[in-house]
């Protein structure tokens, strides 16, 4: 039991640092560093740079139901091991792009090819090994795109200051190739008796619902229309904060500073929603800190003095550590272990189609206006609409707990 215990909390571990080096921070995070050296160079505008992101979401969100029925049936480790090498020569080969389309294409290549390196494996890994404390476990790793948003802007930014930004995106890469590889391939694996493919016999003492059980469920709808709009506004806002700051005045260094303390409280916030889920109500949990994002983008929109952004990066990094770990836990909860992969999938397909566009909605309005301050205003309605749908979520008991217990 001892020996179990360890094993799990390692794989813990190293999807925390697995989740930390994904698409959604090498490929995001880093844009807000990269996107006006590249503006400089090539001559493309906020909306065009900002619309690889919203390409790749969208490709992501087409391709996530089919790597979750992958991961469900070949298993985990044989979607995740290739998709982490592809992703790392996507994210190295944006260092040699010399036209637009290279650039968008790789994106792409990210949102497709690599879709595998998205939290679904590790989220599908984790569910596996921890029942009781599965909310303070799947905060825990799913804290690493705090971790990634934390410390990826301040990273790419040494890497550009260093040797420019083909070099930034070279070392990402490389940290992909060097970091997240060998760990992945020593220590992702599923517990014991959930590493079977999904119809072989021995896996179908997992309970749940299948994909079409899940669909028929009023929970499965609400629970996409929370994420989805909240989605939508945060990250929309990640790739642009660091131009949105410098627009108002902010140096580039402090920028991304505040950038990264937006990352460090979304790792944060990811710890603490994990730990009071496995003790709370979740759906209380989710009210109250998707109304906190409202508070932080207000803030944002507001015409204050640089001491309010400390605050609103603080509310919005929270409120995004409540997003995609909360999907996972109440997914797990609410449907089980049998189909998760594909659930989940599902659902954050859903998701990734408002992240991709909510990256090319804050360019285009700043590139119609000049000024974020009117994306900003709407996006406060929008996660008190969020809130308000937490209240439609049916309640949840233990007996809703997926697989068979590996884990107190």
């Amino acid at each position: 039991m001892e020996q179990s215990r360890t094993r799990g909390w390692m794989v813990v571990a190293i999807s925390l640092f697995g989740i930390s080096t994904g698409p959604a921070a090498f490929g995001l995070a880093s844009m807000g560093v990269t996107a006006e050296p590249l503006a400089q160079q090539f001559g493309w505008s906020r909306t065009a740079i900002s619309a690889a992101v919203s390409i790749m979401m969208l490709s992501t969100a087409a391709c996530m139901p089919i790597a979750g029925k992958l991961i469900d049936t070949l298993g985990a480790r044989r979607v995740l091991i290739p998709s982490v090498v592809i992703l790392a020569m996507c994210v190295a080969g944006l260092g040699f792009v010399q036209t637009y389309w290279q650039f968008i294409a790789l994106y792409v290549a990210m949102g497709t090819i690599a879709v595998g390196t998205n939290s679904t494996a590790y989220m599908r890994v984790i569910t596996t090994w921890f029942d009781h404390r599965r909310g303070l476990a799947i905060g825990i790793a799913g804290s690493g795109t705090g971790l990634g948003f934390a410390y990826v802007p301040v990273l790419a930014q040494a890497l550009l200051e260093y040797g420019g930004w083909r070099i930034a995106y070279l070392g990402l890469g490389a940290v992909l190739l060097v970091g997240t590889l060998p760990l992945v391939l020593l220590a992702i694996h599923e517990a014991p008796g959930h590493d079977a493919p999904h119809d072989a016999p021995e896996a179908r003492s997992t309970t749940g619902d299948s994909m079409a059980q899940a669909m028929r469920k009023p929970d499965f709808w609400v629970l996409g229309g929370i994420f989805v709009v909240l989605a939508f506004v945060l990250y929309g806002l990640i790739p642009h904060l660091v131009p949105l700051l410098q627009d108002r005045g902010v140096p580039a260094g402090q920028a991304a500073g505040i950038a990264s303390l937006f990352g460090m409280a979304t790792f944060g916030g990811r710890l603490l929603i994990g730990f009071m889920v496995d003790k709370h109500d979740a759906r209380r949990i989710a009210f109250l800190f998707f109304s906190l994002s409202a508070i932080g983008l207000l803030l944002l929109a507001l015409p204050l003095p640089l001491w309010a952004f400390l605050p609103a990066a603080l509310l919005l990094g929270g409120s995004l550590g409540a997003e995609v770990d909360m999907l996972a836990y109440l997914t797990s909860r609410y449907f089980g272990l049998r189909c998760f992969a594909q659930i989940f999938s599902t659902l954050f397909a859903a998701v990734m189609v408002a992240m991709g566009l909510g990256p090319l909605a804050f360019g285009a309005v700043y590139d119609a206006t000049g000024s974020y301050t009117a994306i900003l205003a709407i996006g406060v309605p929008i996660c008190l609409l969020a809130s308000g749908l937490v209240l439609l979520l049916s309640p949840y008991g233990a007996r809703a707990r997926g697989g068979q217990i590996s884990m107190t």
